[in-house]
C-alpha cells in the first residue's frame, strides 16, 4: 500500500481504532527510546497522525502511558484465560497452555517485552502503574496455584504449593528477560520445554517428556519415526525438474483467468507456462475455449499481450492468417502462392478447457479427472461465496523468485512457523487450525477461524472493521480458508474477497508466481477498508514467505542438509510430499 492510500485508509478509520492506532506506536516509541523519552509528536509521527490528534485522545503523556499498560496486561489477561479455555478440563494441558501463552508472540515480542518491563521498572514510583503490573502478575500467579492444588490433589503429590507456583512464575519471567538479551539468538520453544521440565520435576506423571523421535535412518526400531522430507538434492537438479514438468506440470490443470476478465465474444486471455504459449477466448455462443498460442503457419502468436479483444477474426501479426473464435482457419493472406490447403486441417490446436467455481483452467495433456471432480469435497464452501459473481479488484500480478516450486508449497502449507514466521497473521488466527490433505483428490484444505482479539494494528483493525456479509453462513463469516489443488493452484477464500495464486517451475530452483484478487462488488465503506487491511496484512505475509523461501532454498542446495523431518503439524507436506514421490520416484532417493 503508498503513502497516499494509507494515509486515505486510516483517515477513514473510526474513533477507537485511532485510539488504539495511537496506542500501537506507543508500544514502538517505548521499545525504541524508553518511557522518559517518549514525546506526543514521536508517538504522533509513527502513528502517521497529527499531535492535535493525540491530544484529542488523550489528555497527556501520561494517560496515553496508562493507557498503553492497560492495554497490554488486558491482552495477556485474556490470551491467558482464552488458553486455558481452549485447553480443556485436564490441569497440566491448561497450565502448558497458560505457558504457551506466555511465550506467544502477542505478548512476547521483543518489542512487547521491552515495552512491559520498561513500565515494570516505574512500577514501584507509580502507583497506578504498579496496580496494573501486580493485577496481572496476581493473576498469572493464582490461575496456576490452582491448576497445580488440582494436580497435586488428583497424584497425591506432597509438595509446598506457593513455593512450586510461584516458581513457575519465576522461570517466565526469567527466560522472558533471558529473550530480551539473546534477541533472535533466543530459542522460544525451548523456552516452553524448559517450563515443561520444570513441571515435571513436580509432577512427573503429568509432564513426562514425550518419546524420544528418531530419523528413519537411525537403527532404533522400539522408537517412533519421523517422516522424511524430500531430499535437499531434488530441489535444484535439473533432471529432477524436467521430470516433475513432464509427469507434473504439463497434465496438471493451470488456473488462466476468471470469467469476469472474458465478458465479450472476442475477449481472450493468454498463459504461458513449461514452455507453452496458450490462450483462452469467449466464442460467440458464450462458450470459453482454449488453444495453443501458435499459428499453424510459421508458430508466431496469433494474440499479443495477456489481455484484449479480438474484432471478427483472430489474426496473426506475421503473414495474417486469420482464425475464427473457435479455432478454424479462416483465410490465408495470398492464398494463390500455396498449393491447394486444406484449411479444415490447419485450425489452431485446441486444449483442455474447463471453467469451474467463476475460473478458467486448461491443461497442456489430457487425461484424469476434471477440476470439478478433484474439488468436489468443497464444491458447497466455495458455492457459498458466489465466486461467478466476483470481478477484479486487483491488478494482475506475476514475478519471478529463486526458489524451487516444491520449497514455496513447502512453507505455503503448513502453519508450523507462522508464530515466528508470521506474528501479525498468527495475531489473527484462532487456536484451532484445520489441515486436511484428500489423497484420493490430490488436494488440501486449510482453514481457520478469526481470533476474537487479534493482536496488531492491521490485523485488529481488520477484525474489528469487517461488516456482516449477508450471503455467506455464519461459520464463514469470519473465517479463512485456503484450498490447494495439487500441484500449483490455490484459492485463498476470505469474507470480504478471494484471491488465487498460483506457482509454476520455471527451472531447477526457479518459479514464476501468479496472482490476482477478486470480490463481489459492494460499496460500503466498511468493505472498502476492511479489502485494503486484508491486503496490506497478506502483502506483509508475503514478503516475509519470500524471505524465509529463499533462505530455505539456500540451505537446500548447501552441503549441510540431506534429508529433514516433519511433525504432526506438517501433515499437509507429508502429503503433498508423498505425492511428488508417486509420480517421480526417483525425487525419493538420498545421494
Amino acid at each position: 500500500m503508498d503513502d497516499g492510500m494509507e494515509s486515505r485508509t486510516r483517515a477513514r478509520l473510526p474513533q477507537d481504532a485511532r485510539r488504539e492506532q495511537l496506542i500501537d506506536a506507543a508500544i514502538t516509541a517505548i521499545a525504541e527510546h524508553g518511557l522518559s523519552n517518549v514525546t506526543l509528536s514521536k508517538v504522533a509521527s509513527l502513528a502517521g497522525l497529527t499531535a492535535g490528534m493525540v491530544n484529542f485522545h488523550f489528555k497527556s503523556k501520561q494517560d496515553l502511558l496508562q493507557a498503553t499498560l492497560a492495554r497490554m496486561a488486558e491482552t495477556y489477561r485474556g490470551l491467558c484465560e482464552s488458553a486455558v479455555a481452549a485447553a480443556g478440563r485436564a490441569p497440566e494441558e491448561a497450565l502448558m497452555a497458560l505457558v504457551r501463552a506466555s511465550f506467544d508472540p502477542q505478548v512476547a515480542s521483543l518489542e512487547r517485552l521491552a515495552v512491559w518491563y520498561a513500565f515494570w521498572g516505574e512500577s514501584r514510583a507509580r502507583d497506578d502503574y504498579m496496580a496494573l503490573v501486580a493485577s496481572s502478575d496476581r493473576a498469572f500467579y493464582e490461575a496456576v496455584h490452582a491448576l497445580m492444588a488440582e494436580l497435586a490433589e488428583r497424584a497425591d503429590a506432597r509438595i509446598e504449593l506457593r513455593a512450586a507456583a510461584l516458581g513457575l512464575c519465576g522461570l517466565v519471567d526469567a527466560l522472558s528477560q533471558e529473550a530480551l538479551v539473546q534477541r533472535e539468538a533466543f530459542d522460544w520453544d525451548d523456552a516452553v520445554d524448559t517450563c515443561r521440565r520444570y513441571l515435571a520435576n513436580l509432577f512427573p506423571a503429568a509432564f513426562a517428556a514425550p518419546a524420544r523421535l528418531r530419523l528413519v535412518a537411525e537403527a532404533e526400531p522400539d522408537a517412533p519415526a519421523l517422516p522424511p522430507t524430500l531430499p535437499g538434492w531434488t530441489y535444484a537438479d535439473p533432471g529432477i525438474h524436467a521430470a516433475e514438468v513432464a509427469r507434473i506440470h504439463r497434465p496438471a490443470w493451470h488456473l488462466v483467468a476468471h470469467v469476469s476478465e472474458l465478458p465479450n465474444p472476442g475477449d481472450y486471455v493468454t498463459f504461458e507456462a513449461l514452455g507453452e504459449r496458450a490462450f483462452v477466448i469467449r466464442g460467440e455462443d458464450g462458450g470459453i475455449r482454449a488453444f495453443h498460442n501458435v499459428c499453424r503457419h510459421r508458430a508466431h502468436a496469433v494474440l499479443q499481450g495477456r489481455d484484449g479483444h479480438c474484432s471478427g477474426l483472430i489474426r496473426c501479426p506475421y503473414h495474417a492468417w486469420c482464425y475464427a473464435w473457435d479455432g478454424r482457419l479462416r483465410a490465408v493472406a495470398a492464398a494463390k502462392t500455396f498449393p491447394e490447403i486444406d484449411t479444415a486441417g490447419l485450425g489452431l490446436l485446441p486444449l483442455d478447457c474447463e471453467v469451474f467455481a467463476g475460473f478458467v483452467f486448461l491443461r497442456f495433456e489430457g487425461g484424469g479427472p476434471s477440476v470439478a471432480e478433484r474439488m468436489a469435497p468443497y464444491a458447497a464452501e466455495l458455492a457459498a461465496h458466489r465466486i461467478e459473481e466476483m470481478v477484479p479488484l486487483t491488478d494482475y500480478w506475476i514475478g519471478e523468485i529463486d526458489a524451487d516450486w516444491k520449497t514455496i508449497w513447502d512453507n505455503y502449507l503448513e502453519d508450523y512457523h507462522f508464530p515466528t514466521g508470521h506474528p501479525g497473521l498468527f495475531g489473527l488466527m484462532s487456536a484451532a487450525y484445520d489441515r486436511e490433505p484428500d489423497d484420493d483428490t490430490r488436494t488440501i484444505r486449510l482453514s481457520h477461524a478469526l481470533r476474537q482479539d487479534p493482536g496488531g494494528w492491521s490485523t485488529r483493525a481488520y477484525a474489528r472493521l469487517l461488516p456482516d456479509v449477508p450471503h455467506l453462513p455464519e461459520a464463514l463469516k469470519r473465517r479463512w480458508t485456503y484450498l490447494f489443488l495439487y500441484p500449483g493452484v490455490s484459492l485463498e477464500l476470505y469474507p470480504d474477497l478471494l484471491d488465487y495464486f498460483h506457482i509454476l517451475p520455471a527451472g531447477p530452483g526457479r518459479s514464476i508466481l501468479r496472482w490476482r484478487a477478486y470480490a463481489r462488488p459492494d460499496d460500503r465503506r466498511a468493505m472498502r477498508l476492511t479489502r485494503r487491511l486484508n491486503l496490506r496484512v497478506n502483502n506483509r505475509v508475503h514478503d516475509e514467505d519470500a524471505a524465509l523461501i529463499r533462505s530455505v532454498q539456500q540451505g537446500l542446495s548447501g552441503s549441510a542438509y540431506r534429508v529433514g523431518v516433519l511433525g504432526e503439524k506438517e501433515v499437509n507436506l507429508r502429503a503433498f510430499q508423498g505425492w511428488i514421490r508417486r509420480d517421480v520416484p526417483e525425487a525419493g532417493q538420498l545421494r
